[in-house]
């Protein structure tokens, strides 16, 4: 297997004598970890990363350099593919590209986050290198890993729908007409949107649902909506009637005899032929 690395630099900060704060470096190490697992994870469709980190360098000049080297948690994995895949999408992120549309809302923020300088004088300068590219954990970074976050949390964000309550009208097939919880209910499944809709009706109007049991109707009344869907889920009937005559419009043979007793002319004989 090839060998490949990852180095952590960090540069010290002048108001601590060009040293690196314990709880940045810490910090940055555990972002930068959290980060590989989150992208191998995506990489792999699995829900435990494959590849520890062992600490093959260590160097405490300025900057301070941290080196990992990636290993596989058991013998028959290779960590090399899943390792150059996410450096690619770091290196995405630093010139401006897109990352692959796989990765999350949650991975664009841990890299915002590894980047972010919480105190001026945590360090100075923070990037990563692996032999081959250099990536620079600068506030560009930051800003574009926030970008990238904001946009994914849009795709990833169901939207909302109106919930409340209004007056209006449903059609479909009336299948099941009953007495549930002291309500008088029936079931209607529109033709296309949601699977079922539960209605209620007034005692008046029960012969009349009977009627139409097993046909297609259009029911007026209240519509209750709630904010994960756009259609309704709940109607309280004030009226029914057939909708088949809406559905279904006339042919043109049924309006024979419809101008019987007009006087027609060449003209309008050679309209109706479509001349």
């Amino acid at each position: 297997m090839p060998k490949r690395d990852i180095t952590l630099h960090i540069e010290g900060h002048p108001g601590h004598r060009g040293n690196v704060l314990a709880h940045a470096l810490v910090d940055k190490l555990r972002k930068l970890l959290s980060a590989l697992a989150q992208a191998e994870r995506t990489y792999l469709d699995a829900a435990q990363r494959q590849t520890e980190y062992e600490i093959v360098n260590a160097e405490k000049v300025n900057p301070t350099n941290l080196t990992f080297h990636p290993v596989p948690k058991r013998a028959t994995y290779d960590p090399l593919p899943a390792f150059e895949w996410t450096l690619e999408q770091l290196e995405r992120v630093e010139t401006g590209g897109e990352i692959d549309e796989r990765l999350d809302s949650s991975f664009a923020q841990t890299l915002a986050e590894l980047a972010e300088k919480k105190r001026e004088d945590d360090y100075s300068r923070l990037w990563i290198s692996d032999g081959h590219r250099t990536i620079n954990l600068d506030a560009r970074f930051k800003a574009r890993s926030e970008a990238i976050a904001a946009k994914k949390i849009e795709i990833e964000t169901p939207p909302q729908w109106f919930e409340g309550a209004s007056l209006g009208t449903v059609v479909g097939d009336l299948r099941q007409v009953a007495d549930i919880e002291g309500e008088h209910q029936f079931v209607i499944i529109p033709p296309i949107g949601a699977e079922r809709i539960t209605c209620t009706f007034p005692e008046a109007k029960r012969e009349l649902m009977r009627k139409f049991l097993f046909k297609t109707v259009r029911v007026f009344g209240r519509l209750t909506y709630t904010k994960d869907s756009p259609f309704p889920v709940r109607v309280a009937m004030d009226d029914i009637e057939a909708a088949s005559e809406f559905e279904n419009p006339p042919h043109l043979l049924d309006l024979r005899g419809l101008f019987k007793g007009i006087e027609r002319s060449n003209d309008d004989l050679e309209h109706l032929n479509g001349v």
